[in-house]
């Protein structure tokens, strides 16, 4: 791996799993210079049957869900920013998680993804995927998973 570490990706979905994965980040940033910490939130995209029957407009509530998670990564960056003077760049992403934050860690150049790990056996992992799999396979770079 790289020693020469300069961006991290971390994958936060406010689960305990990504809150391990970011104060991991956190620490290992604060153990270098020159670091810059890159928080992403994916969500997912809001479908028009879902709210065709309940007559609740779909562009308000994509409108809301981006606003909603917006200011959760906001906030997490404004915590965040309290253990570490390293820069941080929060973002939420309409998506899939784990096509966003491959094609993000691409376009950005990233150096590292740290990406939490739910623990899926192999059977709900065959059913259902899991995105730190998706990740470690298809990022061009490292990805740390922490469970």
């Amino acid at each position: 791996m790289n020693t020469n570490i300069q961006t991290i990706l971390v994958a936060y979905d406010g689960s305990q799993e990504s809150q391990k994965a970011l104060d991991f980040a956190v620490d290992f940033a604060n153990e270098r210079k020159d670091v810059e910490l890159h928080l992403v939130t994916v969500y997912q995209p809001v479908y028009t049957m879902a709210y065709t029957y309940a007559n609740y407009p779909v562009e308000q509530a994509s409108y809301e869900l981006k606003e909603k998670n917006e200011a959760i990564i906001q906030n997490v960056k404004t915590e965040i920013s309290l253990k570490t003077d390293h820069p941080i760049v929060a973002k939420a992403i309409e998506g899939h998680p784990g096509n966003v934050l491959t094609h993000y860690a691409s376009l950005n150049g990233m150096d590292l993804i740290v990406i939490g790990s739910r623990g899926l056996s192999g059977v709900k992992e065959l059913f259902l995927g899991s995105v730190s799999h998706y990740v470690v396979q298809k990022a061009e770079c490292p990805v740390l998973v922490i469970k």
